[in-house]
């Protein structure tokens, strides 16, 4: 059952995974239309800024459950290694209990704003792209994020032995 599980988060963190890269990749040509625009003729796409930074938003929050679940999040590893083994579990722990507190009380609160934005029928200011779509990627990406690190245990996901040596 745990397999399953395990197996279900992976596949949904990597499809969340594809789904930001390819975000990063219409920002990044977006921006580029944009700037040709701009400087060959004169005038930029109209709604380029308000959907670069939608845009940002789901490549960061889409990408954030499959960086933790391959241990590939930034770390400040110099502490842990020079403590003792007992003390360094410890961390380990209290880092774990930081990261699902966050992630909870995050998904909480932009849960709160998205319903709030959705409830207003928020638009953006130049284009009026409705905004709670893009806001509900991040009380969702939290959750899988929580989800992700309790299939972990209350230890920090392990990266590739070779990967290592990116670890700080």
């Amino acid at each position: 059952m745990m397999r399953k599980i395990n197996t279900v988060l992976n596949h949904t963190a990597y499809a969340f995974f594809l789904l930001g890269v390819m975000s990063g990749i219409a920002m990044t040509a977006l921006i580029f239309v944009s700037t040709l625009m701009r400087y060959l003729g004169g005038h930029p796409l109209r709604f380029s800024d308000e959907l670069a930074g939608l845009l940002f938003l789901t490549l960061t929050f889409l990408c954030l459950p499959y960086v933790l679940n391959k241990g590939r999040h930034i770390r400040i590893e110099i502490l842990v290694n020079l403590m003792p083994a007992g003390i360094a579990r410890i961390m380990d722990f209290i880092g774990v209990v930081v990261l699902l507190t966050f992630c909870a009380i995050f998904a909480f609160e932009s849960w709160n704003f998205m319903n709030f934005s959705f409830s207003l029928n928020s638009r953006t200011d130049i284009s009026s792209i409705l905004l709670w779509p893009w806001m509900a990627i991040m009380p969702f990406s939290m959750m899988l994020c929580i989800l992700i690190q309790l299939s972990h245990g209350f230890k920090q996901p392990t990266t590739d032995t070779a990967s290592a040596e990116d670890a700080i």
